[in-house]
């Protein structure tokens, strides 16, 4: 504001220069006034954005049966009775988002893709990995467990498969029975048939079943490649 403006309207000789005092310090309480009202209001917005970044951290997408699945999913390319589910983690189970809570983050399935790489990798640290052997010390296969039901979340963590080069080699097949136990077996090694047995029996007794069929992750790609059948 010039100086011009507070001098207008204000005779030589009637305080002129006190007067201006006056509103410059009107105008000072007015702009505090209205800083601290600009900062009030940034408050919920600022909520806001600390609440997406908690949020972001609970988004999952995770391996589900087609008949138990939420109605947010995309097909798992080659499988026939398993999908890719979309939820929440809210500390004790994976929950499917409903359509509408779905609509309401604005999210595109692809950004939800890259949020959830990043939990389905610290889901992952979460489990533990023990090898089956041979008698003559071969590993067989590995058994992935989670006591906290986010195996089916991280299996699809994008450095999944790259853990078990050394072991198991670089191509390996997957089955998900339930959410607190996978088996990661060596794509050359034995016919799963000899495996599908215990696999079954993982997902009948488990309270979350996941899938009977066999995956391939590889190079970032996820594929349904069969289904294990009981061995009569």
């Amino acid at each position: 504001m010039h100086v011009q403006h507070h001098m207008r309207g204000v005779r030589l000789g009637e305080n002129s220069f006190q007067k201006g005092d006056h509103e410059l310090e009107d105008l000072a309480r007015l702009t505090r006034r209205q800083a601290i009202g600009r900062a009030l209001a940034s408050l919920p917005l600022l909520a806001s954005v600390q609440r997406t970044f908690a949020v972001d951290s609970e988004l999952r997408i995770w391996l589900e049966a087609k008949s138990m699945a939420g109605p947010v999913t995309s097909p798992v390319p080659g499988a026939q009775r398993t999908t890719f589910c979309a939820g929440r983690w809210d500390g004790n189970q994976l929950r499917a988002f409903p359509r509408t809570e779905w609509s309401d983050t604005g999210l595109t399935w692809a950004q939800l893709e890259k949020i959830t790489a990043r939990s389905a990798s610290a889901d992952l640290e979460k489990c533990l990995v023990q090898y089956k052997r041979d008698k003559r010390a071969v590993i067989e296969y590995a058994v992935l467990t989670c006591e906290r039901n986010l195996v089916s979340s991280a299996v699809l963590a994008p450095d999944f498969a790259s853990q078990f080069n050394d072991t198991l080699g670089d191509a390996i097949l997957l089955a998900v029975p339930n959410r607190r136990q996978a088996f990661v077996f060596p794509q050359l090694g034995p016919d799963l048939s000899r495996y599908s047995d215990f696999v079954l029996n993982a997902y009948r007794d488990s309270t979350y079943p996941v899938s009977v069929e066999v995956f391939e992750p590889r190079q970032g790609q996820f594929r349904g490649v069969g289904v294990l059948e009981r061995q009569r």
